[in-house]
């Protein structure tokens, strides 16, 4: 069995289990690699192959107690319709389109993929989608506004997002299903954008379509689901953990250790370390470790950053977290 896949089950492991957000990507010489062989990100996300190879790269090179999808959560509004690009610059370059309708054959070479990461490994597979309100984010705001966002710039599209919410959680139930229809062990929902969000907007934007998107998940079959309500407050995590049949939540490298007792006490945690923190010039790495797995010493919990791997990241200190964490 998985020690991952039993955490997520409620039981507390020995050894904690480990895999990174943005494990396979720019911090990996064997990424760059295949990096250069593609004019275009979005063409990546698009070629089964570079699925397959990118996804595994971690696990070959670290053994790392879960592999997950090399895709993006953007993927799903270009399979409702939407044009998506990737400018090395810019980042994401999104012309979308509201009339959203998810068509299957738009993510065949991920699912293609999928399939083969399956066939090619037995460490359990983790497919993801953006949460609803995240990926309209990404949607509706350009790379300025969304660096710069104000609380008025969100106060102005609410008729809007609230046009468009239920849409786009379909969408995203149907790229669950796809993703579950392939093999995925476990799903995780990433609402990245959660902290530019009041309470009564994280209530209607993100409590309640992730609801929605669990529910439909769980009645086409009983896979582990994780949340990930990146930088929202205290209330809103407690929230967020307390929603029916959400299995684990991730926690940001902001979340005080301190208040994981607020949270759901039948919840599974994963997080929380700073990315930075494996950074060449980080000296107290094994302390900040050391802290995490302690707070968590009497709660399933499976290790993790607070945010995704630095493309600076150091392999050598990767090593060293994953050998402090392995042996204690």
């Amino acid at each position: 069995m998985s020690i991952f896949i039993d955490t997520l089950k409620g039981q507390k492991t020995n050894p904690t289990p480990v895999w990174l957000m943005r494990q396979a990507g720019r911090h990996l010489p064997e990424y760059i690699s295949i990096r250069k062989q593609f004019a275009n990100l979005m063409d990546m996300f698009l070629d089964p192959s570079a699925i397959l190879e990118v996804s595994l790269q971690p696990v070959n090179r670290y053994g790392m107690d879960a592999c997950i999808v090399f895709s993006d959560i953007l993927i799903t509004p270009f399979a409702a319709g939407s044009s998506v690009s990737f400018n090395d610059e810019q980042g994401p370059v999104i012309k979308f389109n509201e009339n959203m309708s998810y068509n299957l054959e738009k993510t065949l070479p991920l699912a293609t993929g999928i399939k083969k990461i399956k066939e090619n490994t037995d460490v359990p597979l983790i497919g993801f989608a953006g949460g609803a309100w995240t990926t309209l984010f990404y949607c509706l705001y350009e790379k300025n506004e969304r660096q710069n966002l104000k609380f008025e710039d969100i106060v102005k599209k609410t008729s809007l997002i609230d046009n468009l919410i239920e849409q786009m959680t379909h969408a995203i139930i149907q790229h669950a299903e796809m993703q579950i229809d392939c093999g995925i062990d476990a799903f995780q929902i990433f609402e990245s954008a959660a902290e530019h969000l009041n309470d009564e907007q994280f209530n209607k934007w993100c409590i309640q379509p992730t609801k929605k998107i669990i529910e439909s998940i769980k009645k086409i079959k009983d896979i582990p689901i994780i949340g990930f309500p990146r930088n929202t407050n205290l209330a809103c995590y407690k929230k967020y953990s307390n929603i029916d049949k959400l299995d684990c939540i991730t926690l940001d490298y902001n979340f005080p250790l301190d208040k994981i007792n607020e949270l759901n006490d039948k919840i599974v945690f994963q997080g929380n370390l700073d990315p930075k923190h494996l950074l060449k010039d980080s000296q107290n790495l094994g302390q900040k470790i050391e802290e995490i797995l302690f707070a968590f010493r009497e709660r399933p919990h499976i290790f993790n950053l607070g945010h995704g791997v630095l493309p600076e990241t150091s392999i050598e200190k990767v090593e060293q977290m994953l050998l402090q964490i392995r042996s204690t």
